[in-house]
């Protein structure tokens, strides 16, 4: 198994790779996303990985947007009625914020999920 800490993780990307569930506790702010593979380019070399989870704990806030094209703005959504990701297209790892975006495996709509100052954050990998 491979760990990446959240200093590694700038370095993953997802190309067409699926979202296969995601786990939200508000309670215990964490969020897990279970993901079919990833990519991880380290000095200019590619490296696929397998099966995988990212792990984001203890945030500031967590938000989702959907994209409303007509006006093409981001609009805030309700957390508790949101849908989760089907994939991940364009994803930021910051130390202090995370933005992922793709579409809803419900509806396709454009969304971001942005986490603000997680305390914890790793992915693992097969």
């Amino acid at each position: 198994m491979k760990i990446l800490d959240k200093i590694t993780m700038k370095n993953l990307s997802f190309p067409d790779i699926e979202v296969q569930k995601m786990e939200l506790s508000f309670q215990e702010k964490v969020l897990k996303i279970f993901v079919e593979g990833a990519c991880l380019d380290i000095n200019g070399k590619g490296l696929k990985l397998n099966k995988g989870m990212l792990f984001f704990n203890g945030w500031k806030s967590l938000s989702i947007s959907k994209f409303n094209h007509v006006h093409e703005n981001w609009i805030e959504v309700d957390i508790s009625s949101t849908e989760p990701l089907n994939d991940l297209c364009e994803c930021l790892f910051s130390e202090l914020e995370v933005s992922l975006r793709g579409f809803g495996k419900i509806t396709g709509e454009w969304l971001e999920w942005k986490i603000i100052r997680p305390k914890e954050m790793y992915a693992e990998f097969n």
